[in-house]
């Protein structure tokens, strides 16, 4: 089982977890996606007082989004952006 923070759940645990909870309401809280698996590059770091160093990288970018509406009536509609790295 390969479980990450946050509870993402991957690969053959998918099934064990949804069987898990199969009549539970937890199971409505869960979303299936698709996994992203990104180019992995290397690049320097450069952290504050570290030394710059080679590292393998991956560049991230999120896009976010929240709609509210009740009935015809939109309450709130938001979108989120950012960028970073993780090494």
């Amino acid at each position: 089982m390969c479980s990450m923070p946050g509870n993402n759940v991957f690969g053959e645990a998918i099934r064990d977890e949804l069987l898990r909870m199969q009549n539970s309401p937890e199971r409505a809280s869960y979303i299936l996606m698709k996994r992203v698996h990104p180019v992995v590059y290397r690049n320097y770091a450069v952290t504050a007082n570290c030394p710059v160093e080679l590292r393998e990288m991956v560049s991230e970018l999120g896009i976010f989004g929240c709609l509210l509406a009740y009935a015809v009536f939109l309450i709130l509609s938001y979108l989120f952006c950012f960028c970073s790295h993780r090494y």
